[in-house]
């Protein structure tokens, strides 16, 4: 069987949506680790300054989940901008109303739509932005020459991924999980965390849609809680990918490795006992 025929897209799509749709009310509860000033600010802002995003930008966020960076670009807009944000989770969208209702932002538009089926007109938008999704997308390429067709000659694209394993110490719960069950490795070329974790390589499918001027680089991103095993909970709330990896196992054997899993996260310790990850997440950004 080739990977083509093993790959099942409707399967693969409905889980996507059902996943993350479990996982909104996580977002609400972990949101001040999420968006800390280290974290998703940090993420939100890079992306929104590599987008060139100025008062009266009309923005279009791919994946933006709970709003960003979407509501970050929203601030700097204003009144003749508009951002508008789309994602697959009605759920975390919800939360994104509440959060723009809450700022008073009233030039948010939020779409419940597949990143790969989104739909607007040509040079609809001055800027796209989207924060760790295209590595979770089968069809990156298609997606991106798509993009391009909404920007406005001159717009700008930019958007993220996680880096490298190594460099992304949120995931650790991944990998003790992959060792305890002796889990082969992803299949090369499927979607994933990590699927989009070269750099070179996220370059060349911006630079293969049709983009000029391509640059990428990274920013370091900061998660923390007080304690190991206040950052596990955290994972199991936010992470889809991971717990479904436990979700077959009988209660015992998941009690256990979630044990491993915090006893990793105690090595982050910083000295006053704060579990404080360190994660890099590649940045692309480019033009039409």
């Amino acid at each position: 069987m080739t990977q083509a025929q093993a790959f099942d897209l409707v399967a693969f799509k409905q889980k996507m949506r059902q996943e993350w749709s479990d996982a909104a009310a996580g977002w609400r509860k972990w949101y001040h680790v999420v968006e800390g000033e280290e974290g998703g600010q940090r993420h939100s802002a890079i992306l929104v300054e590599l987008a060139r995003v100025r008062q009266g930008t009309l923005v279009l966020d791919v994946g933006g989940g709970y709003g960003e960076p979407s509501l970050t670009a929203a601030r700097i807009v204003g009144p003749k901008g508009r951002a508008v944000c789309t994602d697959i989770s009605p759920g975390l969208l919800a939360f994104a109303h509440e959060r723009a209702k809450e700022a008073g932002l009233d030039d948010v538009e939020l779409i419940e739509q597949d990143a790969e089926q989104l739909d607007f007109e040509e040079e609809s938008f001055d800027a796209i932005v989207s924060r760790a999704v295209l590595m979770f997308l089968p069809d990156v390429a298609g997606t991106l020459t798509r993009l391009r067709s909404f920007l406005k000659p001159g717009g700008r694209f930019a958007a993220s991924v996680w880096g490298e394993k190594s460099k992304v110490e949120f995931a650790m719960a991944g990998s003790v999980i992959a060792a305890e069950l002796a889990l082969p490795p992803p299949t090369p070329g499927l979607p994933g965390i990590f699927a989009l974790a070269d750099e070179r390589r996220l370059a060349a499918l911006v630079r293969e849609a049709g983009f000029r001027d391509v640059e990428t680089g990274t920013v370091q991103v900061i998660f923390e809680t007080e304690t190991a095993a206040q950052f596990t909970e955290f994972i199991r709330d936010v992470a889809p990918p991971f717990s479904v990896l436990l979700k077959d196992q009988p209660p015992e054997v998941r009690e256990r490795i979630w044990e491993k899993v915090t006893k990793a996260y105690a090595r982050c310790a910083d000295p006053s006992g704060r579990i404080r990850t360190t994660n890099e997440a590649i940045w692309v950004a480019a033009t039409k």
